[in-house]
């Protein structure tokens, strides 16, 4: 296992990448330019045109001598191209492609194996599929963390699959104190090791959580938002659970602009997308409720803007997710970063309807 050097790394910095395929052409140039080492973390990855990309920009790095681990988790044996893989169905062209791209990820896999990219799978599904629902959610890379002047980290919401990139999403590429957090975290996963915590950085903290023990990263999320003074700006796929639906509300009572951006038309509306009911309650609070109508309608981004403090990161924050799901989150004053997120979510903003009462 590789060790942290532990040298003093640079000021930090924040650049946040607003689409996946943004994200991919960085992460090309930043591969081609690694020294030592590369670690690649993800809930998805598919033998598409994109999964087929990294793996290119990876085998390449390989021939020069990078040192590469790749952590994916077995959600790929559950979903594909966001239908799930073992329902019956009539169509059965449809099945048949569904199964062929599954397979054709598990060979790229074998092949990336093949060619010296060391794979780790996380959270087994277990007999009957009986853990599905426990997954590793995280996404982040790293690259020469090991060389503090040359190290760099992404963080967000993005998979790496076509069907995903189509989506709104965004990674933050970062440099700085924060990396060897990150990278401990990466080679805890490694050590199948699950990770609660919170660790702060010269202007920020990193919060890690798991289904097992103590959460961090929502009851830091909701004392954030109970401590908000002038503004609370979330956008979220799956944002739901009542203690945020109720400090949300309490805010908006005491005269601060909150706002939320949710999908107009959600990929998993059984599984956690909040529910019109609960979007009437809050825009009778006085809660503007924008509906993202671009990208088909669904918005994959996970942003928190409080006052003058942005998050970003791989939770939904959604509670009952929470439970689940094996998630990175960090949290930062950096003005930069909070002035890039402010520009974000409100770009967003423009490209949605706000939601009114009927």
């Amino acid at each position: 296992m590789r060790k942290l050097n532990k040298k003093i790394y640079p000021k930090t910095s924040y650049q946040l990448l607003p689409n996946t395929y943004v994200f991919l052409d960085d992460l090309e140039k930043k591969i081609k330019k690694a020294k030592s080492c590369i670690d690649l973390q993800f809930l998805t990855f598919e033998a598409d045109a994109i999964g087929k990309r990294v793996a290119d920009y990876l085998f390449e790095a390989k021939l020069r001598g990078i040192q590469i681990r790749f952590i994916i988790d077995h959600f790929i044996d559950l979903f594909h191209n966001d239908y799930y893989i073992h329902r019956p169905r009539l169509n059965r062209k449809l099945q048949r492609t569904i199964t062929n791209e599954w397979n054709n990820t598990k060979k790229l896999i074998s092949l990336m194996a093949k060619k010296g990219v060391e794979i780790k799978r996380t959270n087994p599904l277990g007999f009957l599929r009986r853990r599905a629902f426990h997954r590793n959610h995280k996404k982040i890379v790293t690259i020469d963390s090991n060389i503090p002047k040359q190290a760099i980290a992404y963080v967000g919401g993005s998979n790496l699959s076509e069907h995903n990139a189509s989506w709104n999403d965004f990674m933050v590429k970062m440099k700085g104190d924060m990396i060897p957090v990150l990278q401990n975290d990466f080679n805890a996963t490694w050590k199948d090791k699950g990770v609660n915590g919170r660790i702060e950085y010269s202007d920020g903290v990193v919060m890690t959580d798991s289904p097992i023990g103590n959460h961090e990263i929502m009851p830091f999320v909701l004392n954030l938002i109970n401590n908000s003074k002038k503004r609370v700006v979330i956008e979220s796929p799956y944002l739901r659970g009542k203690n945020i639906w109720k400090s949300l509300i309490e805010a908006s009572r005491h005269g601060v602009d909150v706002r939320i951006i949710v999908p107009l038309h959600n990929n998993h509306k059984r599984l956690g997308a909040p529910t019109n009911r609960s979007l009437k309650k809050l825009i009778k609070n006085g809660i503007q409720v924008y509906r993202f109508k671009e990208n088909g309608g669904m918005t994959h981004a996970k942003a928190l803007l409080v006052d003058n403090v942005a998050m970003f990161g791989s939770s939904n924050l959604s509670e009952s997710l929470a439970k689940r799901l094996c998630e990175v989150s960090i949290s930062t004053h950096n003005k930069s970063m909070v002035k890039q997120m402010q520009e974000k979510l409100y770009e967003d903003m423009k490209m949605s309807v706000l939601q009114k009462l009927s």
